[in-house]
Order: C-alpha cells, then structure tokens, then sequence
C-alpha cells in the first residue's frame, strides 16, 4: 500500500508544474514544441479517440469543435456548431470528415469499378460548385443535368420550389432560368439562358433559343439560331444566326447561315440558303439575291389531281389578257433589293467589305432578263376582267410583288384556243369565197 502511495505522491509531484505549460507525450524524452499544449510523438503506436454509434454520437450535447469516431458510419465526426432551440432544448450540428475513401485533389487509387465511385448515397442533388456558384448539378428526383459555370443556377429545384423535370444544360450559363420547363436540352454557352416554362426545346450553339421563355418544340442549332425567340413554338433554325429574328412566330423554317424573316411573328414561313429572307407567313424562299440559277434533275411539279378540285369554272381569259401584257428585257439591281428587305441591325447580304458576296451581286445584276412588269400584269388583269394567280401581291409595305411565270401558261393556252377557233372560221369562210369563185368562173 505505502508502495501505491508513494508513486501516488510522485506522479502529483511531475504534474504540478506542467499545469500552465505545454506537455509532451512521447517514448525517448524529448520536450513539446513550444507551440503544442500537447505534443504526441510514437513511431510505433497512434491515438484513439473515443468510438461510438451514431445513436450515441447524436446524443451528445457536444461544444464546438468534439471529435468522435462514429462506428456506424466508420468515419469521423466532428461538432461544428450547438444549436439551442429553447432553454431546455438543443442539437449538435456534426460534419463528416473524409473517410477512408475519400476522393483527393492529388489523385486517388481506384480499386475495382464497383466499390469505387465519385457520387452520393441518397437522392439529394450533386452539386459541383467553383467559386461557391454551381458549375454542375445532376438532381435524380426531377432528371435534370447541367453541366457548366452557372448552369441550372436558378431552376426551382435548387430553390426548394416545383422544377422542371428531363432538362439537360451544358455550358456557361444554360438553361440558368428555368423556371418549370420540362424536356429541354441546350448545349452551348448561354443556350436557352432566359427559359421559363418552355418545353422539348433542343438548342445547341452559344445563345441558342437565348431568350425563349416559354416557346415550346423548338429546334435551333448553331450560334444565335432563333436567338430573340420568346413565345414562337414548333420552329427549326439549322445554322449560324438562322431565324435570329423570330420571336413570337411559329411553324417557321431557316435552314442555312442568317436566313432570317422580315418580322418576327411570320407562320409557316421557310428560308432556304445563306442570307435567304422570307417577307410573308406562308411563303418558301430559296436562296439569296445573289443566286443566278436553281436547277434539279426533274422539273417542279405542283398538284393536280381532279379528285381534290371544285367549284371549277372556264372563266380563263386568253387574248384580251395576253394581249395587254408587255414583254420587257431589264437588269435587276439584287443589291438595292437586298438592301430594302434586310433588317436593320443583322448582316443577312451586306456586300460590303464582302468580296466574294459582291462579286455575285455584281453577276447576278449584270444578267439581261426576260419576263413582265408585275404591277403591269397585275393591271391587265384587272382590265380584262381576269382572276390571275400569277401575282403575287404584297400585303404590307414591307414586301414585294412577284409573278409566278408557269401560271401564264393556262392564259396562253387559252389564247391559242381563241386563235384557233378563229382560224376555222377564217378557213371555212376562204373555203366558201373559193366556192362562189368557182362558180363565177
């Protein structure tokens, strides 16, 4: 017993003056760091903290800073905050350091495919985050996916609100607005940025479908395809700037770089070919300007099956509005043409500083061309009474008259049955003038 007490008194005797300095626990004697209160040196043995149950762990009441190792989640903890609800209530807020598998900045070895993953273990969503603002985000519950600085930033569901489900965004700033649009995919920096509620929208190119709010079933590929798109749905936009314009227009096709329209509320409109602009909603154009020819192995045929007519009528007029017309040679100045139908602010034809674009406005204008005066042929037929299809009369000041020349064939045809008729008659009345010769004689 004295023994006990002895060594009792001595372990009293080292501690007392190490109370207010630093101490040192190690195997060959040496002195703490002077900046260590507690300086643990082995090169054989380490320190085991306490080890408990998340249950456990959870119990604690801990202040901030408790290390624990929990053995249900075989990973450490630690306190980063106490939180008091009421006097008699409070909790712990613990933060799990890395495990054992942890992913490190430095690389990691990876073991086989199945047990080592980068990823979650419930279905919140995984973020990834540079400068504190999401640069990735993959929800599981509403399948969306954006990829890219401040994509998806302010979709509802990152703002516990209702999101939009099946969204794909990739690049800077894609698809950052969607507020409950669904099925949309963008890929591009500022891809459908402004969307709100539009959905199965596809936009690939930077500023694609860029301000399209609640356009649905889009289609627009290539940079600023269908740009100032808001409203407008069930359009397609195949190139750079193509349908740049529309806004609120739908059913509208541009397939080739800057096909634009002359408004932005035209329906079922096309614009086929580099510059191509279409002036009306139901109207096809192919090509700019500056084309000379458009040609293809067979020629175009229009419907004419008799089984879809009615309301048929022989009201053609053949000479009286043939005879009118006047067939003119003339240059056409492709250029000043251009210039009026393009819109102001979008380089669709300007041939300056283009040369490759000015030498063809220059073929185009120096070709000697036949055909008619359109406001002349629109005035034969209103002086012949004639019903012509073959004008095509603008509806606003914006746009142009055009004639379409296969329809002057029904009129010719016409003309060559009046002369025809008329030859019979002037047969049968040289043939009766032979007879009455024939018998003076």
């Amino acid at each position: 017993m004295t023994k006990y007490y002895i060594a009792f008194l001595a372990l009293i005797m080292f501690m007392t003056p190490c109370v207010a300095q630093n101490v040192a626990i190690n195997e060959d004697g040496s002195l703490p760091d002077p900046k260590a209160i507690l300086d643990v040196k082995s090169y054989t043995k380490g320190v085991l903290i306490p080890r408990m149950s998340s249950a456990d762990r959870w119990a604690i009441k801990a202040p901030k800073g408790l290390l624990v190792y929990d053995t249900t989640t075989n990973s450490f903890w630690y306190s980063s905050q106490l939180v008091v609800v009421t006097p008699d209530s409070s909790y712990t807020v613990w933060e799990n350091l890395a495990t054992g598998y942890g992913w490190s900045v430095g690389g990691n070895h990876i073991g086989d495919s199945n047990s080592s993953y980068l990823g979650t273990k419930n279905r919140i969503p995984l973020r990834i985050k540079v400068n504190a603002v999401n640069a990735g985000i993959i929800d599981p519950v509403g399948k969306n996916t954006f990829w890219g600085y401040e994509s998806g930033t302010f979709t509802p569901a990152y703002r516990l609100d209702t999101p939009g489900i099946c969204n794909t965004g990739t690049g800077n700033l894609s698809l950052h607005y969607n507020n409950n649009g669904s099925y949309n995919t963008a890929a591009g920096d500022k891809a459908m940025m402004r969307n709100r509620s539009g959905n199965f929208n596809t936009a690939t190119g930077a500023n694609a479908l860029h301000y399209n709010t609640t356009g649905n079933t889009n289609v627009a590929n290539g940079s600023g395809a269908l740009y100032v798109n808001s409203t407008g749905s069930l359009n397609t936009a195949v190139g750079g700037l193509a349908l740049y314009n529309n806004r609120t227009g739908s059913y509208n096709t541009g397939i080739g770089y800057n096909t634009s329209l002359t408004r932005d509320s035209f329906s079922n409109a096309t614009a086929i070919g580099y510059g191509a602009i279409v002036n009306a909603s139901n109207k096809v154009r192919i090509g700019n300007s500056a084309v000379t020819s458009i040609e293809g192995p067979v020629a175009f045929s229009v419907v004419s099956d008799g089984r879809f007519k009615y309301s048929v009528k022989e009201d053609v007029k053949g000479l009286d509005f043939i005879l009118q017309l006047r067939p003119v040679t003339y240059q056409f100045d492709v250029k000043r043409f251009n210039t009026q139908y393009s819109l102001s602010g979008i380089a669709n034809e300007n041939g300056n500083g283009n040369y490759a674009l000015q030498t063809a406005y220059d073929e185009a204008s120096s070709i000697r061309r036949s055909g008619f005066i359109a406001q002349e042929v629109e005035k034969a037929a209103v002086a012949s009474g004639y019903n012509f299809s073959g004008v095509v009369q603008p509806k606003t000041a914006q746009e142009h008259y055009s004639l379409s020349y296969e329809a002057f064939v029904v009129p010719l045809v016409k003309a060559v049955q009046e002369l025809s008729e008329k030859n019979k008659k002037l047969e049968q009345e040289i043939a009766e003038i032979k007879q009455l010769l024939q018998k003076l004689k």
